[in-house]
């Protein structure tokens, strides 16, 4: 990717991507959107190479390539005050928003390529989807974690319903936590005895490329806890219930709702 890369929308995982780009020796210029000044300061100040625009337009004139990470409901509205010419990339990074809804939006027909970066391209351990493919695209973010291509617009839609899981699995985390509590354990001791635990699985996902599956037979023995536990909650029915939900997320991703 070019070695101006401009980001309109600094939330937090725009400043993921600065973060962990700028943690590397070779990071590209990043020229920062004036909305959010508080966090465009911030990481202007943190970082060498990298500055807050006079504007969003001021952005666009300045860089080849241009990171679009604001909220759905903000697109049309942040995209109606800019002029964007043909000869830059949009990179959106905008939830659910389609190419067939952004084209009209972006009159003088840039190249346009969605991705979905997560909050672990901070630490470069991201993976990042990307549709269409772009080679210069998927280079940057191969540097952050890496990527994967899809091959249609709908596939690359069934990641951004996989998204919506996050907060379902730190829930039920708390679950965990909060049936200690209710055994007698003191809530700080038995979150971190949580927090503890799981980490370390999180350190596995990140260091093995073994299969889901192997990974689960690796953790429990026939007629053993982690067996039945797993048996007896992860059950047929749940993971139903599971697939079932991401259905309906991706019905409201894809507008099939």
């Amino acid at each position: 990717m070019s070695r101006t890369i401009g980001i309109i929308g600094v939330g937090e995982i725009a400043s993921a991507i600065v973060e962990g780009s700028c943690a590397g020796a070779d990071h590209p210029d990043f020229l920062l959107s004036p909305r959010n000044a508080e966090r465009s300061a911030r990481l202007a100040s943190d970082f060498d190479r990298v500055e807050v625009c006079e504007s969003n337009q001021d952005v666009i004139d300045r860089s080849e390539h241009i990171i679009l990470s604001v909220l759905p409901q903000q697109t049309e509205a942040v995209l109606a005050e800019l002029d964007i010419p043909s000869d830059r990339t949009v990179i959106s990074a905008i939830a659910g928003v389609s190419t067939q809804t952004l084209s009209p939006l972006l009159p003088q027909n840039p190249t346009i390529v969605r991705i979905i970066p997560l909050p672990p391209v901070r630490e470069r351990r991201g993976v990042t989807a990307v549709f269409p493919a772009h080679a210069e695209v998927e280079d940057f973010f191969d540097t952050l974690g890496g990527s994967v291509v899809a091959e249609t617009e709908e596939l690359f839609s069934t990641l951004s319903a996989t998204t919506a899981t996050m907060s379902a699995y730190y829930a039920y985390l708390q679950t965990i936590a909060d049936w200690l509590v209710g055994q007698g354990w003191d809530r700080n001791d038995a979150e971190r005895i949580v927090r503890g635990q799981f980490a370390g699985l999180g350190n596995t996902l990140a260091t093995t490329d073994a299969s889901f599956s192997a990974l689960v037979a690796g953790h429990e023995t026939p007629g053993g806890l982690n067996e039945m536990l797993h048996r007896e909650w992860l059950d047929e029915d749940n993971r139903d219930a599971l697939a079932a939900s991401l259905d309906r997320v991706f019905a409201r991703v894809t507008g099939a709702e």
